[in-house]
């Protein structure tokens, strides 16, 4: 017996816009996975009647920008513009098992309320609440001062987090605010 379509495919983002005149999509993700495309050569695009149709992957370019990440998509059969312009606000589906082992794979600690912010050795605050967002979860933090600072969980403000002594170093905190 087959199993529904919303068992065999999730949802993994939508094509904002073309880019180039070669065709190129801009898809943005609604799960933060830098490899996503990696493990990926077929994705299914949802038509405007709902139908979920298979496009094959022909080359991927990952940008992260502002703290968000863009994926530059090239399928097989758009060879222009005009066809990447009619696949605009579709959504981008893939297969179930596959996004469920990159999200495994690329998964931080469940969570991270409670850690320790350090920077430079010096103790910014604690952890008290993650935040989900499409490109990457954001640390809630109270710092030291009880003020509020929101630092998004990316390489820009994060360079490791030690599970065992509970304590997360960042870099580039005074970007966010004026520490």
């Amino acid at each position: 017996m087959l199993e529904p379509i919303e068992n065999q495919y999730e949802k993994i983002g939508y094509i904002s816009r073309s880019h180039g005149v070669q065709g190129e999509v801009l898809i943005i993700p609604d799960i933060y996975a830098p490899t996503l495309f990696d493990a990926l050569d077929l994705v299914r695009i949802e038509t405007a009647r709902g139908d979920l149709v298979p496009a094959r992957i022909e080359s991927v370019r990952v940008q992260e920008k502002n703290n968000r990440l863009s994926f530059f998509v090239k399928f097989e059969h758009v060879t222009d513009r005009t066809q990447a312009e009619n696949l605009k606000n579709s959504s981008v589906f893939a297969d179930r098992e596959i996004v469920e082992s990159l999200l495994d794979t690329d998964a931080l600690p469940l969570d991270l309320t409670s850690f320790a912010i350090v920077s430079d050795g010096q103790s910014i605050g604690e952890v008290e609440e993650m935040l989900e967002n499409p490109a990457h979860p954001i640390l809630q933090v109270v710092t030291d001062k009880q003020e509020q600072l929101l630092i998004p969980l990316v390489d820009e403000y994060v360079v490791d987090i030690d599970e065992e002594a509970k304590q997360i170093q960042c870099k580039n905190l005074n970007q966010l605010t004026g520490l």
